[in-house]
């Protein structure tokens, strides 16, 4: 889902770029803003509409309750259609984009005038997701209407942190760094160089601290688990900061250790883990987040996102400067304003092609770390560290039945893991091939960074 909407959200933006910024004349204002408003409306409009055809349909047994999600995820298919295309029309038809930024000009601003062109298109997905939320019967009919309202809405806030972390959070940060390109351009090599390495290091902070304003979290309460937990990333000499809990109001089974520099490094375990979980199956699970630390895939997948945008920051200017063929008409217009634009396009590719095919080489690699590490007893070892995270993959696969073969875009399928695991059990030998390869590969993405960025600031 979170790749679905992070397409929309790219092709809004492409869109007001490619289209240019007119000012809009006066009488023709209030009409664009009017569309607007109601193509954001028109979306919400239509959830109501479908929750309602629900409601009707299966109480009646006109729809058998084996096949309710199946057309829950029918009717969430059109949904996501008409969001698409209404997201599209706010650029492409009614050109929104030209009141943001050719009549009110908020592109003087970095950021601003993104975030007036996205805004309908977030209010509608945010306020579909408060409606859709009561065809997935999370919402008990004793409650009060308002309850109700407040509790899907707290729902829908949920999804949005998602959403703020995986899909806004990088969207904001390439935008930033092309509105702060025409001050990036008056600096020499090592000037740029030295911003860009500010800007990571502003990166590795403040995704932490950026966790700890949108989400909701609490202080951990069990002091004795606490001390189990920090005695586990103390044996693999990793610094971490604080344990928290992410309250998702009992919807997200999930943790995640945060942060690069270890003073602003934390652990985040969701409420729903540490309700459903036993503590031998959680800690297996934190075993696997100290993997991701102690294997640098943090630092990788960091580098690996921001690298390619210094590539695109260096070459852009030059590329716009290149000579191309001649074409007459509105078509040499587009050219012209689509060309700059080219390095975005190869870099999404180059994202969409091989960032999933790190992520899931990176979710194996933490598991095999954390069926090597060792337990908090002498006496426990390589077997009970397995067989307590194969026992925690198919608990949550347990709780979700349809994601044990399903594969997201930073995620392997729990059957792969699980099957990788048992692979483990059966020949113990390969962990210490595993043990022997984690210090070669840290070495090795560190050379690979460093030349990296030598040569695309120095050279």
């Amino acid at each position: 889902m979170n790749l679905a909407i992070g397409a929309v959200i790219v092709l809004t933006l492409l869109g007001s770029e490619l289209t240019g910024a007119q000012p809009v004349q006066h009488e023709q204002l209030w009409l664009t803003i009017f569309m607007v408003g109601v193509l954001a409306i028109m979306v919400p409009g239509l959830a109501i509409f479908q929750t309602y055809f629900v409601s009707l349909k299966i109480p009646t047994n006109s729809v058998g309750f084996q096949h309710r999600p199946e057309v829950i995820a029918r009717l969430s298919a059109c949904h996501s259609a008409v969001w698409l295309s209404a997201s599209l029309a706010t650029v492409w038809a009614i050109r929104w984009q030209d009141v943001v930024r050719g009549t009110w000009q908020l592109d003087r601003w970095p950021l601003l005038d993104e975030f007036f062109i996205l805004l309908p298109v977030i209010f509608s997905l945010f306020t579909s997701w408060i409606i859709f939320s009561e065809l997935t019967g999370k919402i008990s009919q004793s409650d009060s209407r308002l309850c109700a309202l407040k509790k899907r809405a707290g729902l829908a806030c949920i999804r949005l942190q998602t959403c703020l972390l995986f899909v806004l959070f990088p969207a904001a940060t390439v935008i930033l760094i092309r509105d702060l390109e025409p001050y990036l351009s008056t600096l020499n090599d090592f000037e740029k160089s030295a911003a860009f390495g500010a800007l990571f290091l502003i990166l590795a902070a403040g995704l932490p601290l950026l966790l700890l304003t949108i989400c909701s979290h609490g202080n951990f309460k069990d002091s004795i688990f606490e001390n189990q937990i920090k005695t586990i990333f103390i044996q693999n000499r990793i610094n971490l900061r604080k344990i928290r809990i992410w309250r998702t109001g009992n919807q997200v089974a999930n943790a995640a250790v945060v942060g690069i520099i270890p003073r602003f490094r934390m652990l985040l375990l969701s409420d729903k883990l540490l309700n459903l979980f036993p503590q031998n199956e959680l800690l297996a699970i934190v075993k696997h987040e100290a993997g991701h630390v102690m294997l640098w895939h943090t630092f990788t997948r960091l580098g690996f996102l921001t690298l390619p945008i210094l590539a695109i920051a260096q070459e852009q200017t030059q590329l716009a400067e290149m000579p191309f063929p001649h074409l007459e008409g509105g078509l040499q217009e587009l050219t012209d304003t689509a060309i700059p634009f080219l390095p975005c396009g190869i870099y999404l590719a180059f994202l969409l092609i091989t960032l999933p095919w790190l992520s899931h080489q990176m979710e194996h690699e933490a598991d095999i770390f954390a069926c090597q590490s060792k337990g908090l007893r002498e006496s426990e070892g390589d077997a009970e560290s397995s067989a307590d995270l194969k026992c925690a993959l198919l608990r949550l696969a347990a709780l979700a039945p349809g994601n044990y073969e399903r594969q997201s875009l930073f995620h392997p399928s729990l059957e792969r893991r699980i099957e990788l695991i048992e692979k483990i059990e059966r020949s113990p030998q390969k962990i210490d091939q595993f043990k022997r390869s984690f210090s070669r590969r840290r070495i090795l993405v560190l050379i690979c960074f460093s030349l990296t960025w030598v040569f695309m600031t120095l050279i």
